[in-house]
């Protein structure tokens, strides 16, 4: 039981991560639930409060982890972290290099991306941030191919043609972007995530001169539905803008 990481969900759809301590109690506006009765209870099951307020009981999924765990940076939402896999094409075994590591949330996507076998190289300026993202990766992926750095691409040293793919959430991703295409293999994908239409614009025009050939330009719309028969209607509060992302492919023998 001893730190087993849960997801309980209340009547109204809120959802808090728990991770089970002996003696442990979990506090709720609505009563309390000990540790024990969510560990008896297990996946799948139900617990009640003390004031009767039931509560299910999940293994928290990627995107639920994501969204509810520790941060000191915004993440990258689930929704645009499932197109970066899909416009880096990942499979397993592969390496990828990512800057800036943030919270977290785009490295954990990677790193299930390649697997056991693969391979996440992960830097980040920003120490504290650092720090969170390596527990919060820890907390929830026990595997050990994650190799997280301090500092920037500036100062690191990359094998040329070294990546499977390189993942970019940087504000000035166009400072590194000649050095991640060198280390990036031919016929890959270097993708950056981006809030404003300003910095794509510059990143495209910074990228001209390298062996990048832009793919596409996007931002990912996730419109959720209220479904309760008889009636379904879009959501009233809905993710809106959260970024645009990159893709580029890079070139042989530039």
């Amino acid at each position: 039981m001893e730190g087993e990481l849960f997801l309980l969900k209340d009547g109204k759809g809120r959802a808090f991560l728990v991770r089970l301590r002996a003696g442990g109690v979990f506090h709720h506006h609505r009563g309390t639930v000990t540790h024990d009765a969510i560990a008896q209870a297990g996946p799948g099951g139900r617990v009640y409060t003390h004031l009767g307020e039931p509560l299910s009981v999940h293994r928290p999924t990627l995107e639920e982890y994501v969204l509810h765990m520790r941060r000191s940076a915004t993440p990258t939402y689930p929704k645009d972290a499932s197109a970066i896999l899909t416009l880096l094409d990942l499979t397993p075994g592969m390496r990828v290099l990512e800057a800036g590591t943030g919270s977290g949330g785009l490295t954990l996507f990677l790193a299930r991306a390649v697997g056991k076998e693969g391979l996440v190289e992960s830097y980040e300026r920003r120490p504290q941030h650092l720090a969170q993202a390596e527990q919060n990766v820890r907390a929830f992926w026990q595997v050990e191919n994650v190799r997280f750095h301090l500092g920037g691409l500036e100062e690191a040293e990359l094998a040329p043609e070294s990546f499977h793919g390189v993942a970019l959430d940087l504000m000035e991703p166009w400072k590194v972007l000649e050095k991640a295409t060198s280390a990036l293999m031919p016929d890959r994908f270097l993708v950056a995530y981006l809030p404003n239409i300003t910095q794509v614009l510059e990143l495209v025009q910074r990228a001209e001169g390298l062996p990048l050939k832009l793919e596409r330009v996007l931002e990912v719309a996730w419109r959720e539905w209220e479904v309760r028969l008889p009636v379904a209607h879009p959501r009233f509060q809905q993710v809106g803008h959260t970024a645009f992302l990159v893709a580029f492919r890079k070139w042989k023998g530039s």
